[in-house]
């Protein structure tokens, strides 16, 4: 990595609490919470809660699709 890269980073962590700070203090707490975590906890759980609803959508048609057959 080198030092303009290094410099890079720095700024964008330091413009990212400072942001959140300032948020903090403007908005309160949980609104910056929502808005800072809410999209690291839908990419983080979003596969699993997308498969579950396809798993349960594919159960629900083969069940149906029994209750067809049984007539």
């Amino acid at each position: 990595m080198s030092e303009r890269d290094s410099l890079a980073l720095t700024l964008a962590v330091a413009l990212l609490i400072g942001g959140v700070l300032i948020g903090r203090e403007i908005l309160g707490l949980w609104p910056v919470v929502a808005v800072t975590y809410g999209p690291l906890v839908a990419i983080y759980c979003g596969p699993e809660v997308v498969r579950r609803l396809l798993i349960r959508r594919e159960v629900w048609r083969f069940g149906r699709e029994l209750r067809r057959a049984d007539r």
